[in-house]
């Protein structure tokens, strides 16, 4: 896994990805379906998510009510990724320092 991962849309399948969003001025998180290259939902449209958690408790709803399988652990793990790189700041910093220099980071 390398830190590019984090910043690309998540590929579920040949048409369809994953998009995490994060909108600085509401301050709040929101994840939008691509399939075929258009639009095709947003989590977060109607909803307030201030936590990256919070879009991972919704988005496998979201993803049954428009016709996709619930996401994988592994996806649901680089989908976390995703928001937190989204939103930038100290925990993007912290996620890319375990990434690229996992000698100098401590795991508990």
């Amino acid at each position: 896994m390398d830190l590019n991962d984090f910043t690309k849309p998540l590929q579920l399948n040949d048409t369809t990805q994953l998009q995490a969003i994060f909108d600085p001025a509401l301050r709040c998180f929101r994840a939008q379906l691509w399939k075929a290259g258009a639009p095709a939902g947003l989590l977060g449209l109607a909803e307030v998510f201030t936590h990256p958690d919070d879009v991972l408790d919704a988005v496998d709803e979201f993803h049954t009510a428009h016709g996709e399988s619930p996401l994988t652990k592994e996806q649901t793990g680089r989908f976390a990724g995703m928001l937190i790189m989204a939103k930038g700041g100290p925990d993007a910093e912290m996620l890319r320092l375990a990434i690229e220099e996992p000698d100098k980071f401590l795991f508990f």
